[in-house]
Protein backbone atom coordinates (compact mmCIF):
# COMPACT_ATOMS: atom_id res chain seq x y z
CA UNK A 1 0.00 0.00 0.00
CA UNK A 2 2.80 1.96 0.69
CA UNK A 3 4.73 1.41 -2.27
CA UNK A 4 1.69 2.09 -4.16
CA UNK A 5 1.50 5.66 -2.70
CA UNK A 6 5.17 6.26 -3.33
CA UNK A 7 4.79 5.56 -6.77
CA UNK A 8 2.31 7.75 -7.79
CA UNK A 9 3.23 10.47 -5.78
CA UNK A 10 6.43 9.84 -8.38
CA UNK A 11 4.55 9.25 -11.09
CA UNK A 12 2.23 12.60 -10.52
CA UNK A 13 4.78 15.02 -9.26
CA UNK A 14 8.48 14.26 -9.57
CA UNK A 15 8.43 12.58 -12.61
CA UNK A 16 6.27 14.92 -14.58
CA UNK A 17 8.43 17.63 -13.03
CA UNK A 18 11.51 15.86 -13.95
CA UNK A 19 10.61 15.63 -17.49
CA UNK A 20 9.28 19.31 -17.67
CA UNK A 21 12.55 20.24 -16.57
CA UNK A 22 15.65 17.96 -17.17
CA UNK A 23 17.09 20.37 -19.69
CA UNK A 24 17.59 23.30 -17.16
CA UNK A 25 18.65 20.39 -14.61
CA UNK A 26 21.13 19.02 -17.25
CA UNK A 27 22.63 22.75 -17.99
CA UNK A 28 23.17 23.39 -13.98
CA UNK A 29 25.04 19.98 -14.17
CA UNK A 30 27.32 20.83 -17.23
CA UNK A 31 28.00 23.94 -15.71
CA UNK A 32 29.58 22.34 -12.76
CA UNK A 33 31.61 20.01 -14.65
CA UNK A 34 32.89 22.95 -16.80
CA UNK A 35 33.70 24.90 -13.43
CA UNK A 36 35.46 22.00 -11.87
CA UNK A 37 37.26 21.10 -15.15
CA UNK A 38 35.99 17.75 -15.43
CA UNK A 39 36.83 16.55 -19.09
CA UNK A 40 40.72 18.32 -18.62
CA UNK A 41 40.72 16.11 -15.36
CA UNK A 42 39.34 13.27 -16.71
CA UNK A 43 42.22 13.23 -19.53
CA UNK A 44 44.53 13.71 -16.70
CA UNK A 45 43.94 10.45 -15.41
CA UNK A 46 45.23 8.81 -18.45
CA UNK A 47 48.53 10.73 -17.47
CA UNK A 48 48.23 13.99 -19.15
CA UNK A 49 50.14 16.28 -17.46
CA UNK A 50 48.40 19.58 -18.95
CA UNK A 51 51.24 21.64 -16.94
CA UNK A 52 54.33 20.22 -19.39
CA UNK A 53 52.46 20.70 -22.40
CA UNK A 54 53.52 23.79 -24.21
CA UNK A 55 51.62 27.13 -24.40
CA UNK A 56 49.82 27.14 -27.29
CA UNK A 57 48.57 23.37 -27.82
CA UNK A 58 47.79 24.05 -24.16
CA UNK A 59 45.41 26.56 -24.68
CA UNK A 60 44.07 25.25 -28.17
CA UNK A 61 43.31 21.84 -25.52
CA UNK A 62 41.23 24.54 -23.46
CA UNK A 63 39.61 25.78 -26.55
CA UNK A 64 38.52 22.17 -27.60
CA UNK A 65 37.24 21.77 -23.87
CA UNK A 66 35.23 24.61 -24.06
CA UNK A 67 33.59 24.08 -27.71
CA UNK A 68 32.27 20.52 -26.56
CA UNK A 69 30.22 22.62 -24.25
CA UNK A 70 28.91 24.94 -25.99
CA UNK A 71 27.91 22.17 -28.45
CA UNK A 72 26.73 20.70 -25.99
CA UNK A 73 24.28 23.38 -24.89
CA UNK A 74 23.35 24.55 -28.63
CA UNK A 75 22.12 20.89 -29.12
CA UNK A 76 20.11 21.09 -25.85
CA UNK A 77 18.42 24.14 -26.60
CA UNK A 78 18.73 24.02 -30.46
CA UNK A 79 14.66 24.88 -30.23
CA UNK A 80 14.58 27.55 -28.59
CA UNK A 81 17.48 29.29 -29.71
CA UNK A 82 15.58 28.56 -33.79
CA UNK A 83 12.57 30.35 -32.54
CA UNK A 84 14.90 33.50 -30.18
CA UNK A 85 16.25 33.98 -33.68
CA UNK A 86 13.04 34.15 -35.58
CA UNK A 87 11.44 35.94 -33.04
CA UNK A 88 14.95 38.51 -33.16
CA UNK A 89 14.13 38.88 -37.02
CA UNK A 90 10.22 39.43 -36.53
CA UNK A 91 10.63 42.11 -33.73
CA UNK A 92 14.20 43.62 -34.21
CA UNK A 93 13.49 47.32 -33.53
CA UNK A 94 12.03 46.58 -31.01
CA UNK A 95 14.23 44.00 -29.32
CA UNK A 96 16.79 46.17 -30.26
CA UNK A 97 15.82 49.63 -28.60
CA UNK A 98 14.81 47.06 -24.97
CA UNK A 99 18.07 45.41 -25.58
CA UNK A 100 19.95 48.75 -25.29
CA UNK A 101 17.88 50.22 -22.42
CA UNK A 102 18.13 47.55 -20.32
CA UNK A 103 21.96 47.15 -20.89
CA UNK A 104 22.05 50.84 -20.41
CA UNK A 105 20.90 50.57 -16.76
CA UNK A 106 22.73 47.73 -15.96
CA UNK A 107 25.72 49.39 -17.08
CA UNK A 108 25.09 52.67 -15.20
CA UNK A 109 23.85 50.95 -11.95
CA UNK A 110 27.28 48.29 -12.99
CA UNK A 111 29.28 51.79 -12.72
CA UNK A 112 27.97 54.08 -9.91
CA UNK A 113 28.06 50.98 -7.77
CA UNK A 114 31.96 50.09 -8.86
CA UNK A 115 32.56 53.19 -8.22
CA UNK A 116 30.98 53.22 -4.35
CA UNK A 117 33.02 50.34 -3.99
CA UNK A 118 36.62 51.46 -5.05
CA UNK A 119 36.36 53.98 -2.67
CA UNK A 120 35.03 52.08 0.06
CA UNK A 121 38.24 49.04 -0.52
CA UNK A 122 40.30 51.08 -2.02
CA UNK A 123 41.11 49.17 -5.34
CA UNK A 124 40.47 50.20 -9.01
CA UNK A 125 38.96 46.40 -9.95
CA UNK A 126 37.37 43.63 -8.47
CA UNK A 127 39.77 40.76 -8.19
CA UNK A 128 37.96 38.75 -10.50
CA UNK A 129 38.48 41.66 -12.88
CA UNK A 130 42.35 41.69 -12.04
CA UNK A 131 42.51 38.44 -12.85
CA UNK A 132 40.44 38.02 -16.05
CA UNK A 133 43.19 41.59 -17.26
CA UNK A 134 46.18 38.93 -16.32
CA UNK A 135 44.51 35.94 -18.17
CA UNK A 136 44.24 38.56 -21.53
CA UNK A 137 47.61 40.01 -21.35
CA UNK A 138 48.88 35.93 -21.31
CA UNK A 139 46.21 34.76 -24.01
CA UNK A 140 44.25 37.52 -25.49
CA UNK A 141 42.50 35.52 -28.12
CA UNK A 142 41.28 32.32 -26.31
CA UNK A 143 39.95 34.70 -23.72
CA UNK A 144 38.46 36.85 -26.30
CA UNK A 145 36.75 33.69 -27.38
CA UNK A 146 36.09 32.62 -23.44
CA UNK A 147 34.61 36.22 -22.70
CA UNK A 148 32.44 36.76 -25.62
CA UNK A 149 31.41 33.23 -26.89
CA UNK A 150 31.66 30.76 -23.90
CA UNK A 151 30.87 32.75 -20.82
CA UNK A 152 28.19 34.17 -22.46
CA UNK A 153 26.10 31.06 -23.81
CA UNK A 154 27.15 28.79 -20.70
CA UNK A 155 25.83 31.99 -18.35
CA UNK A 156 22.97 32.71 -20.08
CA UNK A 157 21.72 29.16 -20.61
CA UNK A 158 22.10 28.34 -16.23
CA UNK A 159 21.46 32.02 -14.75
CA UNK A 160 18.89 33.25 -17.22
CA UNK A 161 17.49 30.10 -19.73
CA UNK A 162 17.26 27.16 -16.47
CA UNK A 163 16.67 29.37 -13.69
CA UNK A 164 13.92 31.27 -15.66
CA UNK A 165 12.30 27.67 -15.98
CA UNK A 166 12.73 26.37 -12.48
CA UNK A 167 11.52 29.78 -11.12
CA UNK A 168 8.22 30.75 -11.53
CA UNK A 169 7.66 34.10 -10.21
CA UNK A 170 9.08 36.99 -12.49
CA UNK A 171 10.64 39.20 -9.79
CA UNK A 172 12.08 36.47 -7.79
CA UNK A 173 13.77 34.78 -10.60
CA UNK A 174 15.27 38.17 -11.44
CA UNK A 175 16.54 38.48 -7.81
CA UNK A 176 18.15 35.03 -8.04
CA UNK A 177 19.39 35.50 -11.11
CA UNK A 178 21.10 38.21 -10.39
CA UNK A 179 22.47 37.13 -6.84
CA UNK A 180 23.58 33.83 -8.50
CA UNK A 181 25.81 35.77 -11.17
CA UNK A 182 26.65 38.36 -9.25
CA UNK A 183 28.30 35.30 -6.54
CA UNK A 184 29.75 33.64 -9.37
CA UNK A 185 32.30 36.45 -10.16
CA UNK A 186 33.30 36.90 -6.44
CA UNK A 187 33.55 33.41 -4.98
CA UNK A 188 36.36 32.36 -6.89
CA UNK A 189 38.87 35.75 -6.64
CA UNK A 190 37.57 37.39 -3.13
CA UNK A 191 39.57 37.78 -0.30
CA UNK A 192 38.09 39.76 2.37
CA UNK A 193 34.19 39.64 3.37
CA UNK A 194 34.27 42.94 1.56
CA UNK A 195 34.62 41.96 -1.65
CA UNK A 196 31.26 40.46 -1.72
CA UNK A 197 30.11 44.15 -2.09
CA UNK A 198 31.07 43.26 -5.78
CA UNK A 199 28.26 41.63 -6.13
CA UNK A 200 25.79 44.51 -6.86
CA UNK A 201 27.88 45.46 -9.73
CA UNK A 202 28.00 42.20 -11.18
CA UNK A 203 24.55 41.37 -10.21
CA UNK A 204 23.09 44.59 -11.83
CA UNK A 205 24.11 44.05 -14.91
CA UNK A 206 22.32 39.83 -14.35
CA UNK A 207 19.50 41.32 -13.75
CA UNK A 208 19.08 43.31 -16.40
CA UNK A 209 19.41 40.52 -18.71
CA UNK A 210 17.00 38.10 -16.31
CA UNK A 211 14.40 41.23 -17.14
CA UNK A 212 15.21 41.01 -20.99
CA UNK A 213 14.25 37.49 -21.07
CA UNK A 214 11.19 37.94 -19.14
CA UNK A 215 10.30 40.68 -20.95
CA UNK A 216 10.88 39.03 -24.08
CA UNK A 217 11.01 34.86 -23.77
CA UNK A 218 14.08 34.73 -26.16
CA UNK A 219 17.52 33.62 -24.54
CA UNK A 220 19.27 34.92 -28.11
CA UNK A 221 18.72 38.46 -26.42
CA UNK A 222 20.37 38.13 -23.64
CA UNK A 223 23.44 35.99 -24.69
CA UNK A 224 23.62 38.44 -27.52
CA UNK A 225 24.21 41.73 -25.13
CA UNK A 226 25.80 39.45 -23.19
CA UNK A 227 28.90 38.82 -25.51
CA UNK A 228 29.26 42.29 -27.28
CA UNK A 229 29.09 43.72 -23.67
CA UNK A 230 32.25 41.08 -22.92
CA UNK A 231 33.43 41.97 -26.29
CA UNK A 232 33.92 45.51 -26.07
CA UNK A 233 35.13 45.17 -22.33
CA UNK A 234 38.37 42.65 -23.63
CA UNK A 235 38.91 44.37 -26.83
CA UNK A 236 39.50 47.16 -24.99
CA UNK A 237 41.90 45.72 -22.33
CA UNK A 238 44.01 44.03 -25.45
CA UNK A 239 44.04 47.38 -27.15
CA UNK A 240 45.02 49.74 -24.01
CA UNK A 241 46.91 46.60 -22.73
Amino acid sequence: MTDDIVKNIYDKYFKKWFHKNYKFLLTILLYILYQGNFILSLVSSFGVNFSKIPKTPRIFCFFINDLIYIVLLILLFKKDIKNGIKDLKKNLMDRIILSLNCWIVGCVIMMVSSIVISFILKQSVSNNEALVRQSIELAPIYMLFTCAVVAPIFEEMVFRKSLYGLIKYKWLFILVSGLGFGLLHVLGSYTSPLDFLYIVPYGSMGCAFAYLLTKTDNIVLPIVIHAIHNFVLVITQIIGG
